[in-house]
C-alpha cells in the first residue's frame, strides 16, 4: 500500500513539472530575413510578445546560434555588440538590474572561434515590483529584448543563406544554469516559441559606382540647361537683335 501511494504521489509530481515545462507562453521573434553584402554588417532585432497576455518576466538570458542553411561561405556574430538598454521598449527598461551595475548585456569575455554562438548576461528587473507584464503584440513597451550583430566576410558568395536562432533550453531542474531561461514573478520557468532570422548573402552595388553615375548623370543636365540657356540669352541680346534688322 505504501509503495503505491509513494508511486502515485510520484507521478502527481512529476505531472506537475512536466505541465509547467510544456507551457509555451512566450513568443520570441528574431526580426525578418536580412540581405547582406559581402564584407557587409548587419543587425537583428530580438522581440518577445504573450501568448495570453497575461505573463510576467522578471529575469531572462539569452543564447543564439547561427546555422548554415545553404552555401558555403561563413557569418559570424561581430565581437562588439550593442547593449539594449536605451531603448524605450526594452522589456526592462530603466529598471533594468545590469544597466544599473554598468554591466554589458552580451557576455564576450571570451568569444568562442568561429564566432557562431553568443551567450548574453543575465539581466533581471530591479524595480520593488521585480517584474514586469508582457502584452501579446509586439512595437510597445516591455516587447524588445536585444540586437545582436554579425558579419559577412568580403568572399562571401551570393545567394548563401544562414539562420540566427535561439540555442533550445536545457530544461533540467536539478540545474539552474541554463543556456536561455525567463523567470515570471514567482520565478517559474517560463516557456516559448519562437521564429529564427534568416540572412541572405546579396549583391549589392558598390556605393562608388553609384556615385559615378549619379554624378555623369548630374553633369550632363547641368551642361545641357547651362547650354541652353546661354542660347537663349544670345537670340535675346541687343546685339542679335539690331543684326537681325539689318
Amino acid at each position: 500500500m505504501n509503495r503505491s501511494i509513494q508511486a502515485f504521489a510520484f507521478a502527481i509530481i512529476l505531472l506537475g513539472l512536466t505541465a509547467t515545462r510544456a507551457r509555451a507562453d512566450l513568443n520570441i521573434a528574431l526580426g525578418n530575413d536580412y540581405n547582406l553584402a559581402p564584407g557587409g554588417i548587419g543587425t537583428i532585432d530580438i522581440t518577445v510578445t504573450s501568448s495570453n497576455n497575461t505573463d510576467t518576466l522578471a529575469a531572462f538570458s539569452l543564447e543564439l546560434q547561427i546555422t548554415q542553411v545553404s552555401g558555403a561561405s561563413v557569418l559570424q556574430f561581430t565581437t562588439s555588440q550593442p547593449d539594449p538598454y536605451g531603448n524605450s521598449s526594452y522589456v526592462f527598461y530603466n529598471e533594468s538590474f545590469d544597466a544599473a551595475n554598468s554591466l554589458p548585456f552580451w557576455n564576450l569575455s571570451s568569444p568562442p572561434s568561429p564566432f557562431l554562438t553568443i551567450l548574453s548576461d543575465q539581466d533581471s528587473d530591479s524595480s520593488t515590483q521585480g517584474y514586469v507584464s508582457i502584452p501579446n503584440t509586439p512595437g510597445g513597451s516591455h516587447t524588445y529584448l536585444a540586437t545582436v550583430q554579425f558579419q559577412a566576410p568580403q568572399g562571401a558568395n551570393q545567394g548563401d543563406t544562414f539562420l540566427i536562432s535561439l540555442v533550445p533550453p536545457n530544461y533540467d531542474v536539478n540545474n539552474s544554469n541554463f543556456t536561455y531561461f525567463a523567470y515570471d514573478q514567482n520565478y517559474d520557468l517560463l516557456n516559448y516559441t519562437s521564429t529564427g532570422g534568416t540572412v541572405m548573402i546579396s549583391s549589392v552595388p558598390e556605393p562608388s559606382s553609384l556615385t559615378v553615375v549619379a554624378l555623369s548623370g548630374l553633369s550632363g543636365l547641368l551642361w545641357c540647361c547651362w547650354r541652353g540657356r546661354k542660347q537663349g540669352h544670345s537670340k535675346n541680346s541687343p546685339l542679335a537683335t539690331s543684326i537681325d534688322r539689318r
